[in-house]
């Protein structure tokens, strides 16, 4: 990062890389949870029930993997038929994936919010609330965002909440609470196979440099 005379700048030139990357990371984040959480989910449920809908469920998610964006139609209607179930979430959760990857946003926030009020268990609900934070900041619905965020409990859940923090503060132009976050994520582990998070505080340090120069 260059040297910026002003802390204005410098804020700006934050604004300008997070406008750049910050996009990114965070739906990038949204796309690889969603196929590893979604196929280990699946693998769980076919060991605890053989539901009429799997074999359903399988020619949805092959057709989805195939043919991207054309089967969107198809597996939305899949989901809307089995709301309520395991079968239907986990085509809701794989749907929301692709639509990021594919740019649509508001697929994947309806896709989200389907899958989180078809759900009763606690730490799925909160691996949706992540995801649905995520979609929501990159649409730049920054309270619906935080509310999200709000409602993520569970220690398990600390690193990643606290990131998604970071982001949102980030996004909002503070830097002192999106680096007080983003340290709070590094301290819970969050740094553990997550290079985006260190490239986060990396940025933020120089800031932080920077400022403390002119002063």
């Amino acid at each position: 990062m260059d040297i910026y005379s002003t802390e204005e700048q410098q804020l700006d030139a934050l604004k300008r890389w997070w406008k750049e990357y910050g996009k990114a990371i965070i739906l990038g984040s949204v796309i690889g949870l969603g196929g590893l959480f979604g196929w280990r989910y699946y693998q769980s449920h076919q060991l605890e029930t053989r539901a009429a809908g799997a074999e359903a469920f399988e020619q949805v998610s092959q057709r989805l993997a195939s043919e991207g964006s054309a089967a969107f139609e198809a597996t939305a209607a899949f989901v809307r038929d089995n709301q309520g179930n395991s079968y239907g979430g986990l085509a809701a959760l794989l749907l929301a994936a692709q639509a990021v990857e594919a740019g649509n946003l508001a697929l994947a926030r309806e896709q989200l919010e389907l899958a989180l009020a078809g759900t009763e268990d606690a730490a799925l609900a909160n691996t949706v609330r992540l995801r649905l934070a995520r979609v929501l900041l990159a649409q730049e619905q920054f309270d619906a965002a935080q509310e999200r965020l709000n409602q993520v409990e569970g220690e398990a859940f600390a690193a990643l909440r606290s990131e998604v923090q970071g982001d949102l503060y980030l996004a909002r132009g503070q830097l002192d609470a999106a680096r007080e976050a983003y340290g709070a994520a590094r301290d819970a582990g969050g740094l553990n196979g997550n290079p985006g998070l260190q490239l986060k505080l990396d940025h933020l340090a120089v800031s932080a440099e920077l400022v403390d120069e002119e002063a």
